[in-house]
């Protein structure tokens, strides 16, 4: 009978302890805690600490407070002009408003906000940027720009379910097959069209430089020509005025000399002649006469 009391106060501290643990709960870095009471949300924690709740009527909705990353499947978007893109794109976000994401996502699942409500949305977005621009935009520097608009555009919808938008990112941006073919068709045709007008430009340079140093070269040669007809002309007068004073000085003796280099050119030369002939006077007379 002693012992009876000692385990009547052991359980009732048992269910102190228990009903303590019930009352009692820790919101974590990282996270909001909803506090629900029949279905209702009575209030929503966000600054870590102990708090406290009535046991078997209040409920907790944990909502993660981190950032986190939907990543959009591969998607076929139009561009102006009819090319077609393959995109790869990413958000991130934040649930910042509990309270609005609980009542507008009843599964309270931010993967179920992602599928059904932020991805069709995004893919909307992605396809309206996408198709007010040219070809090559998402190749340039306006790329910045049409993720900042696709942001802008998802952002009203994710903060109506109390969802922040972070940021857009597009990771990819390919042609498709087919008009990655046609484009690669059109630039290889391109390059061989201005390979094809270098040439001709170089051809039409070489041809006049050929021209040119032509020009040049008959212009030389012309030049030497008539400074050598000159200079042989002024030395023909020169050796005729010195061929003149020699005969001049001695007469029979440029006779003889002519004879004997005569002789000396017609000495293989069948030759038909008289021998009384006057050619032949320095042979037969020492003197010519």
């Amino acid at each position: 009978m002693r012992r009876f009391p000692l385990i009547i106060g052991f359980y009732l501290i048992l269910a102190a302890l228990f009903l303590a643990w019930l009352t009692v709960f820790i919101v974590y870095p990282r996270q909001q805690i909803a506090v629900k009471r029949f279905g209702q949300i009575m209030r929503v924690e966000t600054v870590p600490g102990l708090y406290f709740k009535l046991p078997f009527i209040d409920q907790m909705v944990i909502i993660d407070d981190r950032l986190r990353r939907y990543d959009l499947p591969t998607k076929t978007v139009q561009v102006r002009g009819g090319a077609f893109y393959e995109v790869d794109a990413f958000f991130t976000y934040r649930i910042t408003n509990a309270r609005l994401f609980l009542q507008k996502v009843a599964s309270g699942q931010p993967s179920t906000a992602e599928e059904v409500n932020l991805a069709p949305r995004f893919d909307d977005a992605l396809r309206a940027v996408y198709g007010q621009r040219d070809f090559s935009a998402a190749l340039s520097s306006a790329r910045a720009d049409m993720m900042q608009e696709v942001k802008q555009q998802i952002a009203g919808d994710a903060q109506s379910l109390g969802i922040t938008i972070i940021d857009v990112r597009i990771r990819r941006t390919d042609l498709t097959k087919a008009v990655s073919q046609r484009t690669f068709e059109r630039m290889r045709q391109e390059r061989e069209a201005v390979a094809e007008q270098l040439r001709a430009r170089g051809n039409e340079e070489k041809d006049k430089i050929i021209a040119a140093a032509n020009r040049e070269y008959e212009e030389i040669i012309a030049a030497a020509t008539r400074d050598a007809d000159i200079m042989r002309g002024e030395g023909e007068a020169g050796r005729i005025d010195i061929l003149r004073d020699a005969i001049a000085v001695d007469p029979e003796f440029y006779m003889f000399w002519r004879s004997m280099d005569a002789y000396k050119k017609i000495k293989n030369l069948p030759m038909i002649i008289a021998p009384d002939s006057v050619f032949f006077k320095y042979l037969k007379t020492p003197d010519g006469q």
